[in-house]
This record gives structure tokens, sequence and C-alpha cells, in this order.
């Protein structure tokens, strides 16, 4: 019996590494946005977005999901636990491994995330000009990672935040 208990628990530790992704896996961030309520939602509704800014993932994303007849772009925003303190406080930098999401809507209420983007932290020395943050966009069905790395468009929104570890928090409800 102590054979088959221990035969037992090792395929289930097996299993569960094959069943996440280490952070450097590039499936990793597909889990992360298939399981948002693991993430601190930082958005107290869903945040209309400025046009300008929604018009930047067209040239993140070949087509703009949020391209319309005026509708408005709506998103809210998930901070991973680590990520949390820096993001409440607005002061610091966020930790090594901290993942923001913001789930793109095209309707205010119940719509559905047409697109997802990524802020990583990544280690010191990934892209120590912009925080070495390593972004990411995915498709809001699929959940499947359609660009990620140092995507100058993110970047050149990003920039400018740069006294807050690059991270924006117009739509956070701690301010």
């Amino acid at each position: 019996m102590n054979h088959f208990r221990r035969f037992l628990w090792t395929g289930l530790a097996a299993l569960a590494t094959v069943a996440w992704a280490s952070p450097d896996d590039p499936e990793y961030l597909s889990q992360v946005v298939s399981d948002l309520k693991s993430l601190h939602r930082v958005t107290g509704a869903p945040h209309r977005m400025a046009d300008s800014t929604a018009a930047l993932c067209r040239i993140a994303y070949n087509t703009n999901p949020h391209e319309g007849e005026g509708t408005p772009t709506f998103c809210h925003v998930y901070v991973s636990p680590e990520g949390k303190g820096a993001m409440v406080s607005g002061k610091g930098t966020y930790p090594r491994g901290a993942v923001i999401v913001k789930s793109k809507l095209t309707r205010e209420k119940n719509g559905d995330p047409v697109l997802f983007t990524t802020m990583r932290k990544r280690e010191a020395g990934y892209d120590p000009r912009h925080g070495d943050w390593e972004y990411a966009v995915l498709d809001g069905r699929s959940k499947r990672v359609l660009a990620r790395g140092r995507i100058e468009s993110c970047i050149s929104c990003h920039r400018k935040y740069a006294s807050t570890d690059y991270v924006t928090r117009a739509y956070t409800k701690f301010q």
C-alpha cells in the first residue's frame, strides 16, 4: 500500500507541474488571464478608456477590436497579489513576477473581453530603460498570446508613467 501511495503522490505532483506553466513559459500568461479570480481587481466598475489609448491597440494588434461606430471602449484591470501593494499605494516599484492584466471590453456592462493586455515585471536587466516590463497582447476568446515582449506601442504609452514604475493608476478605485 505504501508503494501505491508514493506512486499516487508522485503522479499527482508531476501532473500539477505540467498543468500549471512556470512564469517563463509562454503559456503562463494564458493561464493568468484564464483565472482572473486569483488576481485583485483594481477597477470598481468598467473604466472607460481614452480613445487615444484604445487606438494604440491597433498598433499592437493588427485589427483594433475597439473600433466601431463611436462605440466607447471599457476595461477592467487586475493585479497579481505580489503587485497589489504598489498598485494600491502608487509608490515604489513592482516586484519581479507581478502581473497587471487589462481586460478590454466592447461594452460597459456584461461585455466579454475582446482582448487582454498584460504587463509582467521581469528580472532586472530585461529592459532597464522601461522598468523591466514585458508586455503582451492576448486574444479575448482563446486567451492565446498574440504578441509579447518589448512592444513599442505599449512602451510609448507607459513611458509617461515612469514615476509610478510605468503603471498608470487612472482606473483604480484607490485614488
